[in-house]
């Protein structure tokens, strides 16, 4: 079955389906869908005309024929439902370039609620040619967490056994918790080859995320719920481009 990944293909300037197809082409099945912000955000309907809606459609269907990508786009209805029913049945949303121009406009540019509402993990990242060097997962016992790095897996797991990967988890409160993260730590080392544990507290999850996350080279932070708290603190998602970070999450 294929993987289905959609993309905005009006949030970066000059974006190439070329860089998407590196960064999963390890993936046999898979396809692309495009959808344009202007279409479902009331902030950038009047910024551009149809035809230059209509030249980047064209180009990118053409760059997909070339690449003989398996690549369409989500058809204009200007409902914001329409986006949010489409993830229900995608498998992954990227979003890319997170840079310090545009980390702080994600929730004035994308669909109201629209990272808190998709139903399908996604991935914010800097450059997808480097996407990560290190991974850095959290599990702080939300089963969004839980899907999130399932979810990673299925799509990196294979390519990334040479990483370091970092386990931060909330010192677990009884029996059934303990035995719960020494088999998390086992079903991890299946696929990495080096893995680490930290424990954290309940309070200031996030702070501590980006703490630890901060000693790290380039590291993909991937996380429930969390992530929604970083992307929506001004300070934390400034620290997520200094650091070069990129996110993997779930909120479902």
């Amino acid at each position: 079955m294929k993987k289905q990944i959609l993309f905005p293909v009006d949030f970066q300037c000059g974006m190439r389906l070329a860089d998407y197809a590196h960064l999963l082409s390890h993936i046999d099945k898979k396809s692309f869908v495009g959808f344009f912000l202007r279409d479902f955000s009331r902030q950038l309907k009047s910024k551009a005309g149809d035809h230059e809606k209509n030249m980047m459609q064209s180009g990118l269907l053409e760059e997909a024929r070339q690449l003989n990508l398996d690549f369409d786009f989500i058809k204009n209805h200007s409902s914001t439902n329409l986006l949010l029913n489409q993830s229900r049945f995608a498998d992954l949303i990227i979003i890319n370039p997170v840079t310090h121009t545009n980390i702080l406009q994600l929730n004035q540019v994308f669909p109201d609620h629209f990272f808190d509402s998709i139903a399908c993990p996604v991935f914010l990242l800097e450059d997808p040619l480097k996407p990560y060097q290190e991974i850095l997962v959290l599990f702080d016992y939300d089963q969004s967490g839980l899907v999130a790095l399932k979810s990673f897996l299925s799509f990196f797991g294979k390519v990334s056994h040479d990483k370091k990967v970092t386990l931060l988890t909330v010192s677990p409160d009884d029996s059934p918790e303990i035995y719960f993260e020494k088999y998390l730590v086992s079903y991890l080392k299946r696929f990495f080859n080096d893995v680490g544990i930290v424990p954290l507290y309940t309070n200031n999850l996030a702070q501590q995320v980006i703490t630890h996350a901060t000693k790290l080279t380039r590291p993909v932070l991937v996380l429930g719920r969390t992530a929604l708290e970083l992307l929506n603190n001004q300070q934390f998602a400034s620290q997520v481009v200094d650091h070069h970070m990129s996110i993997f999450y779930s909120n479902a």
